[in-house]
């Protein structure tokens, strides 16, 4: 396919050029993606002769653990690991949604406990309380802010659900 589409490339090339028909190149070699695979969570399978490597994985990266709410401007963040509750006022969240640093506080005394901020990728906030990270997509944290839906999944990184494995 990434031949033909280059040989169309060039065809249309040589009509707006004046000079001479670009001589042929060598063929790229075949991309497979450099992804690490860890061979016990996943099962690499070849699709229909091509170069790419499709790799399905069996694990979750993340675990649903809580949900988020607005109640007066702020947003509530309640852990079913964690049963004090946080909050977020209105001008924290608004300084993290636009690329500051937030504070997340504890919903009863008001106490600083941790902060927020966007992802790396700026697909979701990402909140670290006491040393652990939570993590709210945006795509779902954007209707609870604007009031389309009433509350939004809160995750937590799937290995820190995992048992301690020193006994």
């Amino acid at each position: 396919m990434i031949g033909l589409l280059k040989q169309l490339i060039t065809r249309i090339r040589s009509v707006f050029r004046t000079g001479p028909e670009p001589s042929a190149t060598e063929p790229e070699p075949a991309f497979t993606p450099g992804i690490p695979v860890d061979e016990a969570d996943s099962t690499p399978e070849r699709v229909g002769g091509s170069s790419f490597v499709v790799t399905t994985h069996s694990r979750q990266t993340f675990e649903k653990v809580g949900r988020v709410y607005m109640d007066n401007g702020d947003l509530v963040i309640r852990s079913d690991r964690d049963s004090r509750g946080f909050f977020m006022g209105d001008e924290d969240l608004d300084l993290a949604l636009t690329g500051g640093v937030g504070s997340v506080r504890l919903l009863e005394t008001a106490e600083l406990i941790g902060t927020a901020r966007l992802s790396t990728s700026g697909r979701a906030l990402n909140m670290r309380i006491d040393e652990q990270l939570h993590t709210v997509p945006l795509r779902s944290l954007t209707p609870v802010i604007t009031g389309c839906n009433r509350k939004g999944p809160l995750f937590i990184p799937a290995e820190d659900l995992a048992p301690d494995q020193s006994g």
